[in-house]
């Protein structure tokens, strides 16, 4: 049979013969000899994406059994639709790269002789795929897309809570589920002359179902000057505008371990060295919470069509290591954060990092586009993520406009600066031994950061934003945020604002 196999493609005169031959072959129980490896390796490009990892990942699963030894140099062999190859036959509406990428990782961990295991050392790394692809696409950004490393996903990350005699839960088609008071943004009431007055939180009460957020149904509203608004709740939950029922339930444990809304795409926990202190038992941090059952599993070959990079690290005998691993699953999670903003808006050409910011979100804050026929040749850009943590905008110097503080307002929540970020920036400056300009020190001293005296601003005029119908806007500009993206971060000090709705008082 074997013999077959490689008569059949050799004979193959076509690219539909070709993807006949080598899917029999992924589908088959037909052992791997080296001698089809050699042949198919040549042949592969004819296949279409799919079917090329489908290929990738039957060959893995072959040297997972000991049917035969594949060293990366040699699974480098196998040959890829290059960019050239694409154009050649037409240019396609999608390029799929993921295949390359793949081999360029394993090259590299394989070259690198460890797996990164710092944040330094995975910055390398992901500063390697970006360029490569960037190389692959000889600049063209119009097939760009999001970074495919075949990562597990994050389905949705499974909390646990603390259960207090005042809270709720209901049972939903056969699970439980605490019920929280969703943030929905907040308003100041009854201001005075200078524009300070009485701070309204806002909440709906619903719950964390599928990796969202789906609010219990209220079927009347009533507005409070002092307070949140009064809500009678019915007995169904909002679900993509469907009404689902639900019971009332009582839950006896000291907690509860349930569904959470999902905050990344592919899982990135990091397994805690100590143990949960509500539970006893093990779990992973994730994007700044527990998680007790992170999505990260080995595959056995039976499953070899669900092989992830770590299945292929491992069954090469390449380095590997956990945190290392799962940093750069969260780096890359952020790189695809980017990837809608890394182009250039006058010449659609890929922006390529103009510095190394110390003090961004992420590892590349400041861009510029390296076309020299471009009119924002060489012009800076600023890349970084939103300080709200319930926010996921990435905010884009080309679009808003900087707060009287020099911060770039976020376009989504209208968040800008805290003193908080005053702070890290300065002690960013003292590590690497650079002097701390006069401007920062006093922004620090004089408490200047909007976050936390609740100020959002348009980032088209920078004009403070007023609370209307729910949401807030801007009465210049017409920008609107929804309530549900304008978050205000509950630190230690800023909660006994909140809870006694506190005068708010300009800082001294």
């Amino acid at each position: 049979m074997c013999k077959n196999f490689i008569i059949n493609l050799i004979v193959s005169k076509n690219i539909k013969e070709i993807l006949m031959t080598i899917e029999k072959w992924i589908e088959s129980n037909e052992p791997l000899t080296l001698e089809m490896f050699n042949t198919f390796k040549s042949s592969i490009l004819g296949v279409d994406s799919k079917n090329q990892m489908l290929f990738l990942k039957k060959v893995m699963s072959e040297i997972h059994k000991g049917q035969i030894t594949l060293t990366v140099e040699e699974l480098l062999e196998i040959k890829t639709f290059s960019f050239d190859t694409y154009v050649e036959f037409g240019k396609p509406k999608e390029i799929d790269y993921t295949l390359d990428l793949v081999l360029q990782t394993l090259q590299f961990i394989n070259n690198k002789g460890h797996f990164p295991k710092d944040y330094k050392e995975n910055y390398e790394l992901v500063r390697n795929i970006a360029d490569f692809i960037a190389d692959y696409l000889k600049n063209d950004l119009e097939h760009l897309s999001k970074i495919n490393l075949l990562f597990d996903s994050c389905p949705e990350r499974t909390a646990i809570v603390r259960k207090k005699q005042d809270e709720f839960y209901i049972e939903l088609r056969g699970k439980n589920y605490k019920v929280y008071d969703i943030y929905q943004g907040y308003s100041i009431k009854n201001q005075d002359k200078s524009g300070y007055g009485d701070l309204i939180v806002h909440h709906q009460k619903g719950i964390y179902t599928k990796g969202i957020v789906c609010l219990l149904e209220v079927i009347e509203r009533k507005p409070n000057k002092k307070s949140d608004d009064y809500l009678k709740y019915g007995k169904n939950i909002i679900y993509n505008d469907k009404k689902y029922p639900f019971k009332w339930k009582k839950n006896t444990n000291t907690f509860l371990i349930m569904p959470d809304e999902s905050p990344v795409e592919s899982c990135e926990g990091r397994l805690s060295e100590i143990e949960c202190n509500l539970s006893s038992q093990k779990f992973w941090w994730c994007y700044g919470r527990k998680c007790m059952k992170a999505n990260q599993n080995d595959h056995s070959f039976e499953e070899w069509k669900n092989y992830t990079l770590r299945d292929f690290l491992k069954i090469l005998g390449l380095p590997f290591e956990d945190k290392g691993y799962y940093i750069f699953v969260s780096e890359i999670n952020r790189l695809n954060r980017l990837i809608d903003r890394i182009k250039c808006k006058k010449c659609s050409k890929v922006l390529r990092p103009s510095k190394q910011s110390n003090f961004g979100f992420y590892r590349v804050s400041h861009f510029h586009c390296n076309n020299k026929n471009c009119n924002d040749y060489r012009k800076e850009i600023y890349l970084t993520h939103c300080l709200n943590s319930k926010c996921t905008n990435v905010i884009d110097s080309r679009i808003s406009e900087r707060c009287e503080n020099g911060l770039i307002i976020c376009d989504a929540c209208g968040s800008c600066c805290s003193n908080e970020q005053f702070i890290r920036r300065a002690d960013g400056l003292k590590v690497n031994g650079r002097s701390i300009p006069q401007s920062l020190i006093s922004l620090i001293e004089k408490k200047k950061g909007h976050w936390e005296k609740a100020e959002c601003f348009c980032y088209r005029c920078k004009s403070k934003m007023i609370e209307k119908g729910g949401n807030y806007k801007c009465e210049h500009c017409q920008v609107i945020y929804n309530r549900n993206n304008v978050y205000i971060r509950q630190n230690k000090n800023y909660q006994n604002i909140v809870n006694q709705r506190s005068k708010i008082k300009p800082s001294k």
